[in-house]
This record gives structure tokens, sequence and C-alpha cells, in this order.
């Protein structure tokens, strides 16, 4: 999703005593807004707003200049040469091509830096980056400043997306004098803070409220029309929506549960949103090593009642494990047009199917019953959807859902100590091209918490990655996942669908399934 705010000359987009400000509910706080660490969806947002890299996105998602004003590209396409604009840091530095080596160098020699795998050929293929995040510390990253204005970056290989992963901020740069400067409280207030980007951190009153101010410094400072944002933190949607109505909310998401009271009201809107939500089993449990097993659990969940029924807010189906409206083939063709369609049997079709997984499942365990644990978190859309899947799974009899809820950041952290046996988690692409989903099942990716290995999807993903045409690439990456959901180590139940509040004098909103959920520049 890309967020743009169109503020009108009126003073219903939110008034504050310096201006016109736009007034913005969010669900979840900033956990870093430190570029090298940042993990989740609203640090994105907040850095995006105040930090550029070297590329942007267009209303449309296409790639366009961001801090580098051109570049070029090798014959071979393994070299990119980026050429920075005149741009300052908001303390008046340079924005330099020092500050790229600086932040990329930092960010792939840290383990805390959970992102830094984008470096390598999970990701941007950037030569010598398998190598140092292998623990290789003689060499060093194929990207160097040659000069103030000139970052040259070399690959290992081609990478179709590279221009794509320049926009998420991972690949933001970070000035090296202030971060040292600040050392570990760098990034943890707004003094600690550097922009070079449409708006500055005012303040950050943490698990309350955000306040951001136009950055004057900014070199299209000139596009930017409101005065700031005000971004308050409020967890619950059923608050924010009555903030909304009294006119002190401008943008709120809204939960299933206020879906049908707004619905018929001019202020709601819905897009699909590039968020997938999955099971992930943990292949530690010994009753989840079992493939038929897992495929009576994902076989049984009804997720056409589920979007319809349950979350109604234009979440759609998705049984396979790369989501809809992410990226095209070289046909013109959205990736799931074209793909196999997986666990798309419902109602009482499905339940017989998967009943008929779990008999072969208990003759091979050799038990009648058992009971497995599902982690999650207790907000919209995580804890109705888990709600729906415990109380799908148990319509096989013999086997019991104990529900284990947690917080995001908690969620997470059992996630990383495999402490769960399965877990409704998401992830949202990084950028467009259905390896931000399938690398995820990578044997060892830093994300694949069930554990799963395959040498033969692994050998798929990598002549994959060496394929000599466009059309021989997707047509194995479409074979990789069929690996994949024949193996079920993961299932997708459902695509996020964004049901949202927004003020009649807040325009401008841009659909993006990839990168940043949300982009705020353009008043």
């Amino acid at each position: 999703m890309t967020f743009s705010l169109v503020g009108c000359s009126g003073s219903d987009a939110g008034n504050s005593a310096s201006g016109n400000y736009v007034n913005l509910a969010k669900e979840n706080d900033v956990i870093s807004m430190d570029s090298r660490y940042a993990t989740d969806g609203m640090s994105f947002e907040m850095l995006a707003s105040t930090i550029e890299g070297l590329e942007s996105v267009d209303a449309d998602g296409n790639i366009i200049p961001a801090l580098a004003e051109s570049y070029d590209v090798s014959e071979d396409g393994l070299t990119y040469t980026f050429h920075l604009r005149d741009a300052v840091w908001s303390n008046d530095a340079p924005v330099t091509a020092q500050d790229f080596e600086y932040a990329w160098d930092a960010t792939i020699k840290n383990p805390k830096a959970e992102y830094a795998y984008l470096f390598g050929s999970d990701g941007a293929c950037i030569q010598n980056a398998n190598e140092i995040l292998a623990g290789d510390d003689s060499l060093e990253l194929g990207a160097k400043a040659l000069d103030e204005k000139t970052f040259e970056v070399k690959l290992s290989q081609k990478c179709p997306y590279f221009l794509s992963l320049m926009s998420f901020p991972v690949f933001y740069p970070v000035n090296e004098e202030f971060a040292t400067e600040k050392g570990d409280d760098y990034a943890l207030t707004a003094d600690a803070l550097l922009a070079n980007g449409p708006f500055k951190l005012e303040s950050w009153s943490k698990g309350n409220k955000l306040v951001l101010v136009k950055n004057e410094k900014y070199w299209d400072a000139d596009n930017v029309k409101v005065d700031g944002m005000n971004v308050n933190i409020v967890p619950e949607a059923s608050t924010s929506a009555l903030d909304f109505e009294s006119g002190n909310t401008d943008f709120t998401k809204l939960n299933s549960t206020l879906v049908d009271k707004y619905k018929d009201s001019d202020s709601y809107t819905t897009v699909l949103e590039g968020y997938l939500w999955y099971l992930q089993y943990n292949f530690a449990n010994k009753y989840l090593q079992n493939e038929n097993l897992r495929k009576a659990i994902s076989t049984v969940v009804d997720r056409q009642d589920l979007v319809e029924n349950v979350l109604k807010d234009g979440s759609v189906v998705c049984g396979g494990f790369v989501p809809e409206a992410l990226s095209t083939g070289p046909d013109g063709k959205d990736y799931r047009e074209t793909a196999p369609e997986y666990f798309n049997i419902f109602a009482e079709d499905g339940l017989k199917a998967a009943q008929e997984y779990w008999d072969k499942a208990k003759e091979e365990l050799g038990v009648d019953s058992i009971t497995l644990s599902l982690l999650y978190e207790p907000s919209d859309p995580s804890k109705p959807a888990a709600e729906f899947i415990q109380s799908e799974i148990q319509k096989l009899d013999g086997i019991t859902v104990e529900m284990v809820s947690q917080e995001k950041e908690n969620r997470i952290e059992k996630q990383k100590a495999r402490e769960f046996d399965m877990v409704l988690t998401r992830w949202g692409p990084d950028y467009a091209d259905p390896t931000t989903y399938l690398n995820l099942m990578l044997t060892g990716n830093a994300y694949n918490y069930g554990d799963y290995s395959s040498k033969e999807y692994d050998a798929k993903m990598a002549e994959a990655a060496g394929a000599t045409s466009d059309e021989e690439r997707w047509k194995k990456l479409q074979e990789a996942e069929a690996i994949l959901m024949e193996d079920v180590p993961v299932v997708g139940i459902f695509q996020v669908g964004g049901a949202s509040l927004i003020n009649k004098n807040v325009k401008g909103i841009e659909n993006h399934a990839v990168g940043v959920p949300y982009i705020y520049k353009k008043p």
C-alpha cells in the first residue's frame, strides 16, 4: 500500500497550533526507527516518511528516482552506478554516497540486523554478501562510494527486482558521523534521528503518539503541502472509529466487527493489501512431521467462509504461498493467474478430503487423538482468523487445538525460539517478485521458523535463480511453489483486505501491495 495525502485548504484535514496536520490512527507503535534493524510495517512507514533511499515508487508502483537522480547499468547487468542529487540531512550535512556505503556495511556485518539477508542471494544478490553473511569478515561488500555523489553496486548475478529493493528501508542511508555521535542512543528518540525525506520526527511518545513535521530541507519540499502528521497509536479499532466520527482522526483501519457498521459510509473504502497470513508448522513437533496431518489441517480450513463471513473486509482466499497482485510474469499476467490453485476445496467437500488425510495420518502415527497449540496475536485480523481456524481444525475428530495468544513482538520471539506447534503469521512483500515469499522457505532462511528443509525445493529455487530467460525463471518459480505445497510446511490462509475510514478531505490513496505499507508524501 502506498498512501499519499492530499490536504485541502480547509481545516477538516486536522489542525495543529502550527498549521495543517493530518491525524492518523495506527494500531501498532514503531518498533525501531533505525533503518538497519527495522522489521515491521509500522516502522517502515515512519522511516519512509523521514528518510529516502536511492529509489522510490509512484502511484502505479513504478520505480522512480529518489536520492539517486539517475543510474547506469553495465552491459552484463551486474553493475549499477547511481548518481546522487544534491540533498541534505536535517542537520545540513550533505547526503553522500558514503552514507549508503556506511549503512549497508554496518547492516550486513551485524547479526542483529534481521533484514541483512536481503543483501545476499535471497534478495539483491550483491557481490560478496553471501560470504559476509556467513561470517567472512575478510571480504568487502560489492557496494562502494566512488565519490560523494557516485555509488557503485556490483552484483554476483542478475537480479530482476534489484531496483525495486532499492526503495526498501534496509537499503536507506545513515549519516555515519551523527550515528557514531549518538552511539547506542541512535534512533531511540526524535532528537537522536536525522531526516532527509519529506518529514522530520518531532516527538515520539512510545506506545502513544508520533508527531512528524514537514522537513523544509527536503529536496522536494515544494511538493509536500501539509505541515505535518499526528500519528496516534490506538490499539482498539472501535476507539479510533469513534475518534473518526468526532472529527479527531482522518484515517483509521477497521476490524471485521466494524465493517458492517461503516460499509455504507462515504468515508468507507477497502483495498487489497500485499500481506499474506499463513499457517506455519513446526517440524520439531513429532506429529506435524507427518505430511498427511499437515495436509488435513491445511485442507479443513474453509478460507471462503473465513473471508466472506468472518473478516468481511475485502480479504481474499489464498491457498498457495504467493499472493495475487504482487508481480506479473513475462506474459504480462499476474503470477497467481497462471499458477495452480492449492487447498481450494471448501465446505463439506473440504471437510471430507481433510478427514481422509487425517485418517491416513492417524494410521501412520499410531494415534487416535492429539493436541496441538496454535500461536497467534490478539489483534485484528489475527484473532478472529485464529479462532475460526481452531474451530475448523477441531471438526476433525481427535484433534484438540490449544490457543496461545501473544502480542506481536512476543509472538515473533516465540517463533524465533521455535516455541510453537502451529503459528498464524504474516509476511508483507519487500519487493515485487514471487521470491519475496518463496525464499522464506529455503533451508536455513532466518524466517523459516518451522525449520523445513527440502533439497528438491532448494534445487528448484537455484534453477530459477540461474535461469537464462524470464520465461524459464517464471516456470521454475511456479514449479518450486508446487513442491512447497506438496510438502506443506506452510499454507496460505488469506490475503489482507484493508477496510478503512478516510476523511473526505484527504485524497490520493494509492493501492500498492509491495514494500512500505503506506508512504506519506504528496499532499
